[in-house]
């Protein structure tokens, strides 16, 4: 780790570099910062002198980071986060929440958020909102993302996010009635070669896919097609993909879209947690969501435990 640095910098070369980091173009990092080309190679010379470390190689594409550089980039963008969010919890402790919120969460939860998010918003009418469904770790831990709902496993590695829970998913292995037409339905995991598995993809995937990858299987198992949200999976196995993992929903079953392809399998339960870093506990506008959560939540959870069936 980098040790004694005299750190008498503008804190926003920190922030250029960061930017120069991950475009690894001065040209896009310019634009993006709104300044010059030139003004920045200048702030980037100035910084690599200040700190004594070589912090990018230069090739004909633009900027690469040296390895000094990757470890400068990873106390930046701690330093960085935690300032800005550090900050931000200071300035509003004993008032009403306020500023920007920027959630990540899987695309099922956000357009339930997105349903409800006007009463919210009367409620607490000086914050403003941002939104992504591509839910990365590492968001949370440099402050891009104040806070997300993720599985308990995707984060037991990282002591300093703090996670709360918030509901449960029931995921059963299902394919449509069209492709086992077409397919002689499989009777055991192994069954599943000769099939088309579709799997979920990103950093979530080793807890949705439980069911159907694991140590016995995960070596003669090959994806035909990965997905990233659960809409995504949903659409896939109605219209005869294959066979995958999906949150089970009674509707679906009921209408006869999709068929639990191993119903003596034991149920697999999920559980999503409501989680943010540390350096923003007590944050009122982390609270006020969490509780914003488990209000439109209570719909859902009613309506998930109602429907899951018993075994």
């Amino acid at each position: 780790m980098l040790k004694n640095l005299q750190m008498d910098f503008n804190l926003n070369h920190l922030r250029s570099f960061i930017v120069v980091a991950r475009t690894g173009n001065l040209s896009a990092a310019a634009k993006e910062l709104g300044t010059t080309q030139p003004n920045l190679g200048r702030q980037m010379t100035a910084l690599e002198k200040e700190v004594n470390l070589v912090l990018f190689v230069r090739h004909s594409r633009g900027l690469g980071l040296t390895k000094q550089g990757q470890e400068f980039l990873e106390l930046c963008q701690d330093i960085v986060g935690r300032l800005a969010q550090g900050t931000n919890v200071i300035r509003e402790k004993d008032s009403d929440p306020e500023g920007s919120f920027h959630f990540v969460c899987g695309f099922g939860l956000l357009e339930t958020i997105l349903e409800n998010i006007a009463s919210f918003s009367i409620k607490y009418p000086k914050l403003s909102f941002s939104f992504s469904s591509i839910i990365n770790v590492y968001q949370l831990e440099i402050g891009e993302a104040d806070a997300s709902v993720m599985p308990m496993s995707q984060t037991t590695s990282n002591p300093d996010l703090i996670q709360r829970p918030l509901y449960d998913n029931t995921m059963r292995v299902y394919a449509s009635p069209s492709y086992l037409k077409s397919h002689q339905p499989p009777r055991t995991l192994e069954d599943l070669k000769s099939h088309r598995v579709v799997l979920f993809s990103g950093e979530k995937q080793e807890v949705l896919n439980k069911q159907i990858i694991n140590k016995d299987t995960m070596n003669f198992l090959k994806p035909f097609l990965e997905v990233g949200t659960a809409p995504g999976m949903r659409l896939a196995l109605i219209n005869g993909a294959g066979i995958g993992c999906y949150a089970y929903n009674k509707k679906i079953i009921e209408q006869g879209l999709l068929v639990d392809v191993f119903p003596d399998m034991p149920d697999h339960i999920v559980s999503y947690y409501y989680t943010y870093h540390k350096r923003l506990e007590g944050s009122p506008k982390i609270e006020a969501f969490y509780e914003f959560l488990k209000e439109i939540n209570k719909v859902w959870e009613w309506r998930e435990k109602k429907d899951v069936p018993v075994k």
